[in-house]
């Protein structure tokens, strides 16, 4: 019988793509140390990068996209058991990636609180997931408007506008109602470009000859 990491390997191969760069984990990682937590960590937010470039690029899809039909039929226009297998994969990873930062967490509490020692390599400090993984992606832009003023650009993955994240954007209704609060104030942004973090300020207004206070399309991931 085919496993879902037999099937995810063939994906990975259809795309020309090597299925080793793309590792699972047991999920058991206690045995690991600080520095050895920290090299899982970029690697996994590395696989969810691409990952969720793949579910776009690759399959036009997203963790959303409905795979049946009204009737309740597999879909005939969209690759069902890719994208089903790059989901399955992804909500792995982002399991590993909870349960690793935990313990980055929790160890860092111990090497503070524990006699004198040498401080581990310095790395960058465990934060949550959801400050991590992408929940939008950029579909539409328009010229002269407030996102693309403040550097959007299409396909730009967002992972914050402010405290607004993976974990509370409310199928993106919360960002309506934070860009209305702060309607002509500074807001921080995160967005995940070709794989990199990028930071920008947005400035959401309606002082610009479109609508909205963003003038850019986002479609939840």
């Amino acid at each position: 019988m085919t496993t879902d990491f037999d099937g995810f390997a063939g994906v990975m191969r259809t795309l020309n793509l090597d299925p080793d760069k793309f590792p699972s984990y047991s999920g058991d990682f206690n045995a690991l140390n600080y520095r050895q937590l920290a090299a899982v960590k970029s690697d996994i937010e590395t696989q969810l990068s691409a990952l969720f470039d793949m579910l776009t690029n690759n399959f036009a899809a997203d963790m959303s996209t409905p795979l049946v039909t009204e009737d309740g039929f597999p879909r005939n226009d969209i690759d069902v058991v890719s994208i089903r297998l790059v989901r399955v994969r992804i909500v792995m990873l982002k399991n590993d990636l909870k349960a690793v930062l935990e313990l980055l967490e929790e160890k860092l509490q111990q090497q503070f609180s524990g006699p004198t020692q040498s401080a581990p390599a310095p790395v960058a400090a465990p934060v949550p997931v959801e400050q991590l993984v992408p929940f939008a992606v950029v579909t539409e832009m328009a010229d002269e408007s407030p996102a693309k003023k403040a550097g959007l650009q299409l396909h730009d993955k967002i992972v914050y506008f402010d405290d607004i994240n993976a974990a509370n954007h409310n199928r993106l209704q919360a960002i309506a109602g934070h860009l209305r609060s702060r309607q002509d104030q500074e807001v921080q942004v995160l967005v995940l470009r070709e794989g990199e973090k990028v930071r920008l300020q947005l400035v959401p207004s309606d002082n610009w000859s479109g609508n909205g206070l963003l003038g850019c399309r986002l479609v939840p991931l």
